[in-house]
């Protein structure tokens, strides 16, 4: 197989940094991290990384917020090995179980390839989106990686980092400019200590259904924030980042890891979720509910749970032409393409069930597809230039 090309950088004039606020927590080395360029036109292309997201990432669309019940089981055993928690229909997930050796190769290849870059151009020549997006995508392929090379697994939280005896999240299974770096560096000690924007939580994959979902794109410095406002609204929007129980208003474990970021943490993380949330989740942010940052869902975004039943050799092309589509399938209703257990077990037929059955209802209330947007630059009085044809448009996906 052909190595896969590095993230292409396209390089203009750069000029003076700055710097973002230490912290003293952080490891040795690190500090570098803290300085960006705001002037600067580089840029970051991730269009590789985007091509396998969309080979290896289905398309999940959001649910509504009826929770998930408990299924009888009518097999010949009362052993199960799907997951059978509230939120298991919830959240893109990564088909694992079919991936062939040349996608796995070529992940950790494109994981070798965003190590790299800092060392062709330094970081600190880049403006703070576009290391935003570095960090998200290298954290990312780096997790995916990590749990390509251990499947089939269950729980995110119980894994080690390949061929060590560490958490995959505290293992420094990184190393950037010559800096060794673990998963929580990433996002505790670099982007969460140097942006203070709530958003950036939503760019970070945990492997897990419980954390926000992974894009079928790469994130891409030039409209990182759109991207980030539509992964907040989808997991605000989702029994597992707000939901009730009893008096208690209950909230996904990842904001009180990211507390530093709500300085006044519950009346902070009120105010960012009534900024996401829809009517339904806005009904529930009454103040009279008491806020716990509880609900943990650690079970694996893969199409089958870790199952060793029923895996496939075919790779991602093969289940997206003869099993499902992982995509949107833009005017058409989604169809119901046969489905059988020499590509995945019973659990993952229960999901692509529900997965086709919310298409179809989204479908019916028109409102499955993309959404595209234009960004049409202004000058210092918002009139309007454009600088390319109005055809030119990013995409985000429902």
């Amino acid at each position: 197989m052909k190595r896969i090309i590095a993230a292409g950088i396209i390089t203009a004039l750069m000029s003076t940094t700055a710097s973002f606020a230490s912290d003293a927590t952080e490891p040795q080395g690190i500090q570098q991290f803290a300085a960006y360029s705001e002037t600067s036109n580089s840029h970051v292309d991730y269009q590789v990384w985007s091509d396998l997201l969309r080979d290896i990432v289905l398309n999940v669309p959001r649910m509504d917020r009826i929770p998930e019940r408990t299924r009888t089981i009518n097999t010949g055993t009362r052993t199960s090995s799907a997951n059978e928690t509230r939120y298991r229909h919830e959240a893109n997930r990564v088909v694992y179980h079919l991936l062939s050796d040349e996608y796995k190769e070529a992940i950790t290849f494109y994981r070798q390839d965003l190590e790299a870059i800092p060392d062709q151009i330094d970081l600190a020549n880049l403006s703070s989106n576009e290391q935003l997006a570095y960090w998200m995508n290298l954290h990312n392929v780096a997790i995916i990686e990590q749990i390509m090379l251990d499947y089939p697994t269950t729980r995110i939280n119980r894994l080690n980092a390949a061929g060590t005896n560490e958490n995959v999240f505290d293992a420094k299974i990184l190393t950037v400019a010559g800096v060794p770096l673990s998963l929580n560096d990433i996002r505790l000690r670099i982007v969460y200590a140097h942006w203070d924007d709530p958003r950036v939580m939503y760019g970070f994959f945990n492997g897990s259904i419980g954390g926000p979902e992974i894009r079928r794109e790469a994130f891409d410095g030039r409209r990182i924030w759109a991207q980030l406002d539509n992964n907040g609204r989808e997991f605000v929007n989702s029994l597992r980042g707000v939901e009730t129980s009893q008096r208690d208003l209950r909230v996904s474990h990842i904001y009180q890891e990211a507390e530093r970021l709500f300085p006044d943490f519950e009346t902070d993380l009120r105010t960012h979720l009534a900024r996401y949330a829809e009517a339904s989740t806005l009904n529930q942010l009454e103040p009279s509910r008491r806020l716990r940052a509880n609900i943990n869902e650690w079970h694996i975004a893969d199409l089958i749970n870790g199952s060793t039943r029923c895996t496939g050799t075919g790779g991602p092309s093969t289940l997206s032409s003869t099993t499902y589509n992982t995509g949107n399938q833009g005017d058409r209703p989604p169809t119901n393409t046969a489905l059988s257990c020499s590509q995945m077990p019973t659990n993952g037929l229960m999901l692509m069930e529900a997965v086709m059955e919310r298409r179809l209802e989204l479908f019916r209330e028109g409102r499955y597809g993309e959404v595209r947007t234009i960004d049409i630059p202004t000058d210092g009085n918002g009139n309007e230039f454009r600088l390319r044809p109005a055809t030119d448009t990013s995409e985000d996906e429902e």
